[in-house]
């Protein structure tokens, strides 16, 4: 199982495959179960809300790579991903140490271009 990062998910989105490493290309290849954690929607919706995506709602993107990439939500339990949060306090920023724990919950490797990510969570790749 793959999950994908916020900034993966909207590259994938607007077709901007050249910022993809050649890794995760890969990775995105021999992808049999993609998944996509539901606080990724909402931060996308918080990005879109601010302005800094645009984009009508977060659903969309969410549909289409669901469409083109068999992408699923996860749906690990809240428990579960709250549980894997506070396993680690490397980092401040609520959404990626939800949507790492959303990975870690599903027991998944999550594609991510976060260094401080890429530096701490040994199932993120690159």
């Amino acid at each position: 199982m793959i999950h994908l990062d916020t900034q993966v998910a909207l590259w994938l989105y607007y077709r901007l495959d050249r910022q993809i490493s050649r890794g995760a290309k890969a990775q995105l290849a021999r992808a049999r179960d993609l998944r996509l954690s539901p606080l990724v929607v909402v931060e996308i919706e918080i990005l879109i809300e601010i302005g800094r995506v645009k984009l009508k709602t977060a659903d969309l993107l969410l549909h289409d790579l669901q469409e083109r990439l068999d992408l699923e939500l996860s749906d690990a339990s809240a428990a579960a991903v709250a549980e894997a949060a506070c396993r680690f306090a490397w980092t401040r920023d609520p959404f990626d140490r939800l949507i790492v724990a959303n990975a870690m919950a599903d027991g998944a490797k999550l594609i991510t271009a976060d260094q401080v990510i890429l530096r701490h969570f040994d199932q993120a790749v690159w």
